[in-house]
């Protein structure tokens, strides 16, 4: 089979912040705003992320995967910019999206702000919210591309100040769960989208997933071929237990950091899947590249390459 190429890319933080009336700001808004003014708009860089498209498209995956964060504080005018930044990254066929915690950094409706995202989220079978449903209801996502069954999740919601911890809910693990489930009785390769990491350990509590412990029983359950996320702004690569043998859980950086500490700097995973005609071990092959931005010359590099642990 020829090898199917998946790139993944996470926290963009891709918007201006305009504040169009001080109003807005009379809540979690204001620290996410004091923040951005005083530290991460000299951080998160248009530059980088122009960089980073023109590479994509030299690269040219045959899908990309996006984990969330495309905006700071959920303005309103911040998910029709957003927009013109994921119409860039590709076409909607090519490009499946979650939402991250500053996606919904607080309550803001549904029209005016992950609706305009819509065609880079919808499962394939074009299901539709009804008008006033909660849109976290439409998760899980399945999107099926070449051999990939590309799940996705939604741990976005609004929370207090200060806390940049995400939630799946019991209704979404148990649709989760039926549908893994079912996955696994087709040959595909099942793919897990998530903004928040999800292995114990991964983060700070107000930063973590709070269900995190409750989805990586299911999974054991279940099983999946890999499981992808963002939010850290850091990498990150570890396993946690499958039915038959581990699942890779791989965190990617932001997209868009011009990387005043070197750790964070903005990179992208390239993925490379080659099914394997082997049945009694992994049935894929997974290869991850990483590709970083590199200060001096203005664009993307190679940083390395690693084979994952074949998974159920």
């Amino acid at each position: 089979m020829p090898l199917f190429s998946v790139g993944h890319v996470s926290d963009l933080h891709s918007t201006p912040v305009a504040v169009g009336n001080p109003i807005q700001l009379l809540n979690k808004r204001f620290l996410g705003w004091l923040s951005w003014r005083l530290r991460r708009r000299k951080i998160h860089r248009p530059a980088v992320l122009e960089a980073l498209i023109e590479d994509l498209a030299e690269a040219a995956p045959d899908h990309l995967l996006v984990t969330g964060d495309l905006t700071n504080i959920s303005l309103e005018p911040e998910f029709a910019a957003a927009r013109v930044w994921l119409d860039r990254l590709g076409e909607p066929h090519g490009v499946s999206l979650v939402p991250g915690n500053h996606d919904a950094y607080v309550a803001v409706s549904h029209a005016s702000s992950w609706s305009l995202w819509s065609e880079f989220i919808v499962s394939d079978d074009g299901s539709t919210l009804a008008p006033g449903s909660d849109p976290r209801e439409q998760f899980p996502t399945l999107r099926i591309r070449g051999p990939l069954a590309v799940v996705g999740l939604c741990s976005a919601l609004p929370t207090g100040a200060f806390d940049a911890s995400g939630t799946l809910g019991f209704a979404q693990l148990n649709r989760l769960e039926g549908m893994l489930a079912e996955l696994a009785t087709t040959d595909l390769c099942r793919v897990v989208s998530i903004h928040h990491p999800i292995t114990e350990g991964a983060t700070i509590a107000r930063r973590m997933l709070t269900d995190a412990l409750e989805l990586r029983e299911l999974l054991g359950r279940t099983g999946a071929e890999l499981v992808v996320h963002g939010h850290n702004h850091r990498t990150l690569s570890a396993q946690i237990p499958g039915p038959q043998s581990p699942i890779p859980v791989v965190g990617v950086r932001s997209a868009s950091d011009f990387g005043h500490k070197p750790h964070k700097r903005a990179q992208y995973h390239l993925y490379e899947f080659e099914r394997l005609s082997d049945s009694s071990g992994p049935r894929f092959r997974i290869v991850m590249r990483t590709r970083g931005y590199d200060p001096a010359t203005g664009g993307f590099i190679d940083e390395g390459e690693t084979e994952l642990p074949g998974s159920d």
